[in-house]
């Protein structure tokens, strides 16, 4: 056996593994590959390979390359025959591994498996047809990508958010866009429109709005958010979801419904929770930046056992920080415990808690003369703040706790089931400006508020696989359950005018709390039974057909006063039909129908209650992703219904009727992919032409007129570049461009305009450290992100440098 031990360069050692494989490709001429220049004992490295894990970044590609690669940066010995990886292709890794797991999920698909010999090293060899290894095969499936992990690489190739199984993304046919971890590292994402910046057809609401997750998806508002896929918020102000605390973020684009019963026509949300693993995980982040932002992260992960039987994961964060408007802090504490009970390859329990206290303040907008429009005095500086230090404040404590159940009753037949129930306790209070006669100094309207909402989701699902004839199929089946409660408490009261180009704050009293109409209580109960089936047939055409069936209550009541529940209901059936084919080049077409439902509050004139809004969309696409690459490309068009839209009735306008309709139809365009072995791209575009189509004939003018806060033309470009051709692998220089077209206002006149902003990431990784440093709005542009009822400037450039040590 010929064992050579490089003494080179990290880039050195990967060449002279690919020469070596190259020239020596005989049966018995078995290679070595190894990683450090210096001499380690085998028993060290035997023993870092079974009990560290390292983050490794391997491109897709060459298989035979990404183990010279894997081996230059793990210091672990790999005999193979160079002839075995003759020709074969990986997807490459990209997260935190342990040795024999990094091996399993480079081989993954190759036909290849693994002998690891008593001194640590390991083999290469072919992989018996009839195999039947039932540790090494479930250790194997861990560490390849799943649905519910981290994404291996830049292009996720998996997802649940579309289907509730765990699905290939180029056999469902409907758009769904994934955002991994490290791309939030890469963006610098802090919240959900940050990690979202590079995903065509999202656009923002508001601003710098730290309390609420809402946002637009093909031009329609959308502000619920999902966890693990059960909904995760009572009332829009139940907080935003820690980024950190994710492995993936995941939008599903249009009508979901057939899924998750009431949906946004749009699109919805879905983050992907992180989960206890079996290899140790160890890290700990340090930030610091502009506006005294200051912040420490943790995140552990490891067995608690041998067998790996318990497994836990604390995730942690406590964060110290203003913000670019004066007097507005972002302050955050979170902690998120999970243990997993996995008895057996059939069977496992997986508890999630988590814990999460914000403090900041709710940023009104300012107005559109001096931001949009010209002001006589002048522009309205952006770090503006509208509210009275001391008063303002958003004290916001969340809590939730659930499991997910999964159990094998046979190959064939497997049960989930997931419950979570959540609270969330704050305090709201805030000033919102009134009108000026001279553009400078304006009234203003303080209210006390107090919120409290909770949750409990259950979602029961039985799957079951099989084969008939050329087809296999996935039937599913489940029923799910979502119970809330919310409260709001308001009392409104007089507060001093402020000039917003002179402000001097706390020069007046104010006035006594008055209790406010809009304080209620609201309770509601959703069920809804669904079915669905996935065909494949000869593994080449995928057909997706589905319905589900919803039953939903709301009763509302008055805060003050006697307590009298207003009761609705709405039933509903909605339905998706799909189909993708298989190209054997890595193309794949797929046209889909699919449904949504909302429930509308209120009445006609004749006193009926108004039905639910209703939304469908027809959408035609094609993914292109070649087998073995870190690839993704994707190009849809569509067009987006929604009927029974609420607008003024025609014969008395003191009332409403559901005459009008709003119609979105668009082309997305999404790339995702590795450039050789060390560059990523991500590249997107999207054109939304959304508008209303019907409105009431007392408002003619609405008809025609385009969706609020939704460009035309949006275009985004990430590239990042690891200088292992320069033999500097731990340095990585990424950047991107975001280019966001005019937008109209919601309800007020005026146009927001175009903007373009670069961000920039530069990181060294040198063993466990890694010093990362991250700028958005490089050049510091001042701009208008979105206007609604005022007009909310977007954030200046922010500059944040991070300390990680990994082990």
């Amino acid at each position: 056996m010929h064992n050579t031990r490089f003494k080179k360069t990290r880039l050195a050692q990967a060449i002279g593994g690919a020469v070596l494989c190259t020239t020596l490709s005989l049966p018995s001429a078995l290679l070595p590959l190894t990683a450090h220049a210096q001499q380690q004992s085998q028993q060290q490295l035997q023993q870092r390979a079974e009990q560290s894990a390292q983050h490794f970044e391997v491109p897709a590609g060459d298989l035979g390359n990404a183990l010279s690669r894997f081996a230059a940066d793990s210091g672990v010995v790999i005999y193979f025959d160079a002839s075995l990886t003759q020709g074969k292709q990986t997807r490459g890794l990209s997260g935190d591994y342990n040795v024999e797991g990094g091996l399993r999920a480079l081989l993954s698909g190759s036909g290849l498996s693994l002998v690891k010999e008593a001194d640590g090293s390991f083999r290469l060899v072919e992989q018996p047809a009839d195999v039947d290894l039932p540790l090494v095969r479930v250790e194997a499936n861990w560490m390849q990508e799943t649905a519910y992990g981290p994404v291996q690489g830049i292009a996720a190739a998996r997802s649940a958010t579309g289907t509730k199984t765990d699905t290939p993304i180029i056999e469902t046919p409907q758009s769904i866009s994934v955002v991994s971890s490290e791309e939030f590292k890469n963006y610098g994402a802090r919240n959900f429109n940050e990690a979202l910046a590079y995903t065509p057809g999202v656009s923002r609401q508001e601003g710098a709005d730290r309390t609420t997750e809402s946002l637009r998806i093909r031009g329609f508002t959308v502000d619920r958010s999902y966890r693990d896929g059960s909904k995760y918020q009572a009332n829009l102000y139940d907080g935003q979801q820690e980024l950190y605390g994710l492995e993936r973020l995941e939008v599903l684009k249009g009508p979901s419904s057939i899924l998750y019963g009431v949906a946004s026509p749009g699109g919805m949300l879905n983050a992907v929770s992180k989960r206890p693993t079996r290899e140790p995980l160890r890290e700990v982040n340090i930030e610091a930046g502009s506006f005294d932002r200051r912040q420490i992260s943790a995140d552990f992960s490891d067995a608690l056992d041998e067998d790996g039987v318990w497994s836990y994961r604390l995730t942690m964060l406590h964060r110290d920080s203003d913000t670019f408007i004066d007097h507005v802090p972002d302050d955050r504490t979170y902690i998120a415990p999970a243990l997993k009970w996995q008895p057996n390859e059939s069977t496992s329990l997986t508890l999630l808690s988590e814990y999460q206290r914000d403090q900041t303040a709710y940023v009104y907008g300012l107005p559109t003369n001096g931001t949009i429009l010209p002001n006589q005095n002048g522009q309205i500086p952006r770090e503006r703040f509208t509210g009275e230090p001391g008063y303002d404040e958003y004290d916001n404590e969340r809590y939730s706790i659930g499991y997910l159940f999964e159990h094998d009753l046979s190959n064939s037949l497997h049960l989930r089931h997931s419950l979570r129930t959540f609270q969330a306790d704050r305090t709201y209070d805030s000033i919102n400006m009134g009108q000026s006669s001279d553009q400078r100094t304006y009234t203003r309207i303080a209210q006390d508020r107090r919120d409290a909402s909770s949750g409990l989701t259950s979602d029961t699902s039985l799957q079951y696989d099989w084969e008939a004839g050329n087809t296999t199929n996935t039937s599913l089946i489940g029923i799910d359950y979502i119970r809330q409660r919310h409260e709001t408490e308001r009392y409104n009261r007089t507060a001093p005018p402020l000039d917003l180009f002179d402000p001097v704050y706390g020069s007046g009293d104010f006035g006594e709390p008055v209790p406010f109409a809009w304080s209620s209580k609201q309770r509601s109960e959703q069920v809804g039974l669904y079915a669905q089936n996935q065909m494949k047939i000869a593994d080449k055409w995928v057909l997706l057909l589905g319905g589900r069936q919803d039953w939903t209550e709301t009763e509302t009541s008055p805060y003050f006063g006697p307590t009298e529940w207003t009761r609705s209901t709405n039933n509903a059936f909605t339905g998706r039909v799909g189909g993708v084919y298989l190209a054997d080049n890595g193309l794949a077409p797929f046209l889909s129908y699919s449904q949504s439902f909302e429930p509308t509050s209120g009445t006609d004139r004749n006193g009926n209650r108004f039905d639910p809004t209703r939304g469908e969309q027809y959408e035609l696409g094609v993914r292109y992703q070649p087998e073995g690459w870190d690839t993704m490309l994707t190009a849809t068009a569509y067009e987006l219904t929604q009927e029974n839209v609420s607008v003024t009735d025609p014969v008395d306008t003191s009332f409403q009727t559901q005459i009008g309709e709003v119609r979105s139809r668009g082309v997305e365009l999404e790339a995702k992919t590795a450039i050789g072995p060390n560059a990523n791209l991500v590249a997107a575009y999207a054109y939304t032409d959304a508008r209303t189509t019907k409105s009431s004939p007392v408002t003619p003018a609405q008809e025609g007129k385009r969706a609020a806060n939704t460009p035309y033309n949006q275009f985004s470009l990430w590239g990042d570049y690891r200088f292992g051709d320069f033999g500097l692998p731990g340095l990585k220089v990424g950047g991107g461009v975001r280019y966001v077209g005019p937008t109209r206002a919601t309800w007020i006149e005026g146009e927001v305009p175009a903007f373009t902003l670069i961000d920039t990431r530069v990181s060294y990784e040198t063993g466990p450290w890694v010093y990362a440093l991250n700028a958005t709005n490089l050049t510091d542009k001042t701009y208008i992100e979105s206007c609604t009822y005022d007009c909310f400037y977007g954030e200046p450039r922010s500059i944040i440098g991070s300390v990680s040590y990994q082990w």
